[in-house]
């Protein structure tokens, strides 16, 4: 009779540089009620990165509710993902989470990291990135509606709003105008990943009317992009659709 073993631990990406491979081994079966008491606190970190990203949504649940006592950068990071998580009673967990760390700043820190996954790239010394990006465009606006509406009261609920129209770009919002006509900059190529590249720029009056434009007028090729300047940012279009420049 062949005897099959348990597994006895589970890989999770280590995506912060924990150790000297790629993963964090953290155990399969851990007991949900006591996943840090054994451990140092030096060790607190990796292990709340593993276990909120342990296939088992119990462990994961346990892991979010834990969280707010460690909050260290990864740990925070790893929270908003949870706001996206698969299973509702870990969303959830998270949603309470990152209004428990965050709440007196009304969540502006989770908003900033969802709105890099909503334009498609972060800003590393001012050159865009997609290095870091892990939910794309789709969960992390279902993550940030979970965070809106898991605000703790209804002034809180307007003041996140709030920064979030002034922070993150939701094209859906805004209408398309084709009818819209814009000031006319200038038409160029530019060699981009060794390709040649066009660009029209244009000119709006505020972000409403470059979104406006901009959702009216889809492209089809790539190395195509159409981008418009405006007193409240500059905005994008490309074949993958619109961003934040």
């Amino acid at each position: 009779m062949r005897l099959f073993r348990r597994q006895k631990t589970v890989s999770v990406p280590d995506r912060y540089g924990f150790g000297d491979g790629d993963t964090i081994e953290v155990p399969a079966r851990p007991d949900a009620a006591r996943l840090f008491d054994d451990a140092d606190e030096s060790e607190h970190t990796r292990l709340a990165v593993g276990y909120l990203n342990h296939p088992d949504p119990a462990v994961r649940l346990a892991a979010v509710q834990r969280a707010p006592g460690i909050a260290t950068v990864a740990v925070v990071e790893e929270l908003v993902d949870r706001l996206a998580d698969d299973d509702p009673a870990v969303r959830a967990a998270a949603v309470a989470a990152n209004w428990e760390i965050h709440g007196d700043s009304d969540c502006e820190r989770p908003v900033l990291i969802l709105r890099d996954e909503i334009r498609g790239h972060t800003r590393s010394w001012g050159v865009p990135s997609t290095e870091a990006l892990r939910l794309g465009k789709d969960r992390a606006v279902q993550a940030l509606g979970h965070l809106v509406a898991g605000a703790p009261d209804d002034d809180a609920r307007a003041r996140l709003q709030a920064f979030i129209d002034e922070e993150v770009v939701l094209p859906d919002t805004v209408a398309a105008d084709p009818d819209l006509v814009l000031e006319f900059i200038e038409k160029v190529q530019r060699s981009s990943e060794g390709q040649v590249a066009t660009y029209e720029a244009y000119r709006a009056a505020n972000r409403t009317e470059a979104l406006a434009y901009l959702n009216a007028h889809p492209v089809t090729e790539p190395f195509y992009y159409l981008e418009v300047e405006t007193p409240e940012g500059n905005f994008g279009r490309d074949i993958k659709g619109i961003y934040d420049l």
